[in-house]
């Protein structure tokens, strides 16, 4: 019989609902959720015998990098104990954060990590907590996968979609809320149309052996350093420069992330350009800055005048990795390395399927 460790964390998926369906913020405690999760699923014992903890708690709007830490501690701990496999219910909108954040954190990883939640309670009647737990279970103990998953349906009686931790994004507030970002999904939970079962159908199967590979020949360690201090910007058109600089002198962070524009464009004109941001971190605290997009697509900056500009003050692309597995591995590459040249080479070397380079 396998062993399923189950990591709960809160968020809607625990959550209750009052009569008009809105979820109010009270979480369901550890105990009452899998209590619940035995009566739905009643077959299951005879799959898995079920191990649990909770080192967080908490709606996923609240969840800080120390809290990845501590769910990252947590799995280290059960897979390091035998489990085959492990299931983190979490709240949807910083889901795709903490599954990047676990697939730094956890080197090299023998077993699969899945990630899943819902849009309504997993005690609302037809929730679709059922079908995303349901299909994350089959991932975890059916899918022979090593890595950090995230597997979401959102519609009651759709089969879910299997993204990798450090390429997805929620793209919505409801429904089939979870997108993979410059890249195919994983695979998907295909239902059999001549029956009523399900399978798993792997749609990316090169990153997902490229994954898996690296995983098989890597030891298997908790790399839970991480450095909170870095400094975000998403620029629109009037960006207050000016502040940037006043916010970044008050408290000098170790490295800027730069969200820019669809194509890797930015200001360079007038009292808002972003060349005076640049050259004043540069000059003033030796820091890397890197850039991503707003969107899809790869930042290479090399095509419109203003974004060589910017390359040209420093500013690194990070080519097509997103934001959301830019901004903790940026965290985390703080954690392991103290020299800007480290820093720079780290964030530029793919650790678990978050950036891809051409033969440029």
């Amino acid at each position: 019989m396998k062993k399923l460790h189950i990591i709960y964390t809160g968020g809607t998926i625990g959550g209750e609902c009052d009569p008009n369906a809105d979820v109010i913020q009270e979480d369901i405690k550890p105990k009452s959720f899998m209590a619940l999760l035995s009566k739905k699923f009643p077959d299951l014992k005879d799959t898995a015998a079920i191990s649990y903890e909770t080192p967080v708690k908490k709606f996923s709007e609240n969840i800080s990098p120390l809290d990845w830490v501590a769910i990252a501690r947590s799995a280290y701990k059960a897979a390091s104990s035998g489990v085959d496999g492990i299931v983190i219910p979490h709240g949807t909108d910083t889901m795709s954060y903490t599954a990047a954040a676990l697939s730094y954190l956890l080197q090299g990883l023998k077993i699969p990590v899945v990630l899943t939640g819902s849009n309504y309670p997993f005690a609302y009647p037809k929730t679709d907590a059922d079908r995303n737990l349901s299909d994350a279970i089959r991932v975890t103990l059916e899918g022979d996968m090593n890595g950090v998953f995230l597997v979401f349906s959102g519609i009651y009686d759709k089969p879910s979609t299997i993204h990798l931790g450090t390429r997805v994004r929620k793209i919505r507030f409801y429904d089939a809320c979870f997108k993979s970002v410059n890249t195919e999904p994983i695979g998907q939970i295909k239902k059999n149309f001549w029956t009523t079962k399900h399978s798993i159908e792997i749609i990316n199967r090169s990153l997902l052996e490229t994954i898996q590979q690296r995983n098989r020949n890597a030891e298997f360690l908790l790399k839970d350093n991480i450095d909170e201090n870095i400094y975000f910007i998403k620029t629109h058109p009037g960006y207050d420069i000016s502040r940037a600089i006043a916010g970044i002198n008050s408290k000098p962070p170790r490295a800027l992330l730069l969200e820019l524009y669809n194509s890797g464009t930015g200001c360079v004109e007038g009292k808002n350009s972003l060349l005076f941001l640049l050259e004043h971190v540069n000059e003033k605290l030796k820091i890397p800055v890197f850039v991503t997009s707003q969107n899809e697509g790869t930042v290479t900056m090399d095509t419109y005048m203003s974004s060589k500009k910017l390359r040209d003050v420093g500013a690194i692309p990070l080519r097509d990795m997103t934001t959301e597995g830019a901004i903790p591995k940026l965290m985390w590459c703080l954690g392991q390395k103290r020299e800007k040249d480290e820093i720079v080479k780290l964030m530029l070397t793919d650790i678990a399927g978050e950036i891809a380079y051409d033969k440029r």
